[in-house]
C-alpha cells in the first residue's frame, strides 16, 4: 500500500513539475495548449505564437532557441533538440565542454505528428505536415508532406487551396478534443467493409 502511494505521489511531483505558465516563455501567445508531462527545459528560450497544442510526452531540449509559429500542432511524444555536442575538432575525445547552439524554427500553419524527431537546425516551412514517427535532420519546404527516417517529402499539399483557406481565416482551433467529425474514404469503405461492419463502422 505505502509503495502505491509512494509511487502515485512520485507521478503527481513529477507532473507538476511539467505544468507551465506565460511569463516563463519568452513569447506565450493566445489560446496556447500544453498538455500535461510535457517537458521544456529552458522555456525561456521559447517563443510560442498563437493557437498551438503541444501534446503529452513531447520532449523539448530548447537550449539552442525554438520558435513555433501560429496554428501549429505537436502530436504525442516528439522530441526537439536545439543543440549539440561539440565533437568535430573538439579538444577532447568524444566531445569537449562546449555546445554548438542551433535554434530550430516551425513556422506557421505546421502540423507534426506523433512520435516526430526534430534534429537541431531544422527549419520547418509554413504549412508542412510532418508523418508520424519521422526523423527531421534538414529543412521541409512550405506545404511539404514529409515522412521517414531521414524525413522524405511524398507530396506538396495544394498551394492555391491552403492559400484560399489562410485568406479566409479558416483556422481549426486545434483544441478538438472530443469534436472531430469521423470521415472513411471511400477506398477504405470498399476495402475493408466487412471488418468496418464488424467494428460496428458502417
Amino acid at each position: 500500500m505505502f509503495k502505491c502511494l509512494s509511487w502515485a505521489y512520485d507521478k503527481y511531483l513529477e507532473e507538476q513539475s511539467t505544468v507551465y505558465k506565460p511569463e516563463q516563455f519568452k513569447k506565450y501567445g493566445k489560446e496556447v495548449r500544453i498538455a500535461k508531462g510535457v517537458k521544456i527545459n529552458m522555456p525561456e528560450r521559447v517563443i510560442l505564437n498563437d493557437n498551438i497544442n503541444i501534446n503529452r510526452g513531447a520532449n523539448i531540449n530548447s537550449v539552442g532557441g525554438l520558435y513555433i509559429g501560429s496554428n501549429t500542432g505537436l502530436g504525442m511524444n516528439c522530441t526537439i533538440v536545439t543543440w549539440e555536442h561539440h565533437h568535430l575538432y573538439a579538444d577532447k575525445i568524444p566531445y569537449d565542454e562546449v555546445i554548438e547552439l542551433k535554434p530550430v524554427i516551425i513556422r506557421d500553419f505546421v502540423y507534426i505528428g506523433a512520435n516526430v524527431k526534430i534534429m537541431p537546425g531544422v527549419e520547418i516551412g509554413e504549412g508542412a505536415i510532418i508523418g508520424m514517427g519521422s526523423v527531421v535532420t534538414k529543412k521541409v519546404p512550405p506545404l511539404a508532406i514529409v515522412i521517414g527516417n531521414s524525413a522524405q517529402v511524398v507530396f506538396y499539399r495544394d498551394k492555391e487551396h491552403f492559400l484560399k483557406c489562410k485568406n479566409e481565416r479558416k483556422f481549426c482551433s486545434l483544441r478538438l478534443v472530443g469534436r472531430f467529425k469521423e470521415n472513411i474514404a471511400p477506398i477504405i469503405k470498399k476495402r475493408y467493409e466487412k471488418e468496418l461492419k464488424e467494428l460496428g463502422m458502417l
